[in-house]
């Protein structure tokens, strides 16, 4: 299936972003682990190809130019990159790839090869219907690396479950959905708009699908 949780698309980002598209897929029995040599590797030779490509102009992609209308409709924070472009222009254009663990790296790997942003979250920590939505004023919720709640402006695209916001989709993620140690199942969301092949976003799913899956079985 192609959204097999159903999430829901707000009509407060149906009026924004009038094409937009979400696409998930979940992944069971995983296994969370430091990631292995052979992604370490594969981690290397995606930084190589990249420094190879010298003076990159970040607009001459179709793909990075689609999502960063994608934020402008949304009306995200102009302080904030894309989710692919920030981990291009924080990490793999200085020469570093974040490492976190085998399934969150295995996904930024396929992010990086089809420039398609990838989220994942913690199956088995959700409730209820999942909704993809517009935050009001006061709305909270604990980010990775925090302890406390921090305020979300107004108005910031969220995935949001029956126990409250999971992500500012694209910028941060929560403490509560993170991918530990005792992740099982893994909910892998993408999303797009005019410009961004359906198809296209769907493939990266799959593939990140069985990367996900190889990592359990090499580690």
């Amino acid at each position: 299936m192609e959204d097999p949780l159903g999430i829901i698309i707000s009509d407060f980002i149906r009026a924004k972003a009038p094409t937009l598209f979400v696409k998930s897929r979940i992944v069971r029995n995983v296994h969370v682990s430091p990631p292995p040599p052979a992604l370490e590797e594969r981690k290397q030779e995606t930084l190589a190809r990249w420094e190879k490509a010298q003076d990159v102009r970040l607009e001459t992609y179709p793909l990075i130019v689609a999502y960063r209308e994608l934020q402008k409709q949304l009306g995200g924070d102009p302080q904030m990159l894309p989710a692919v472009e920030s981990l291009l222009v924080r990490g793999i254009l200085k020469h570093r790839f974040p490492t976190v663990n085998s399934v969150v790296d295995a996904a930024n790997l396929v992010s990086i090869k089809h420039l398609v942003p990838i989220g994942l979250f913690d199956l088995d920590k959700m409730t209820g219907n999942l909704e993809l939505t517009l935050t009001g004023p006061g709305d909270q919720f604990i980010p990775i690396g925090k302890d406390k709640p921090v305020k979300l402006a107004p108005e910031t695209p969220v995935l949001k479950d029956g126990d409250g916001i999971f992500s500012a989709v694209g910028s941060r993620d929560s403490k509560r959905t993170m991918i530990s140690d005792t992740t099982r199942n893994v909910l892998v969301f993408s999303w797009g708009i005019e410009g961004v092949d359906p198809a296209l976003v769907s493939q990266v799913l799959d593939e990140c699908a069985v990367e996900i899956w190889n990592t359990r079985r090499s580690s």
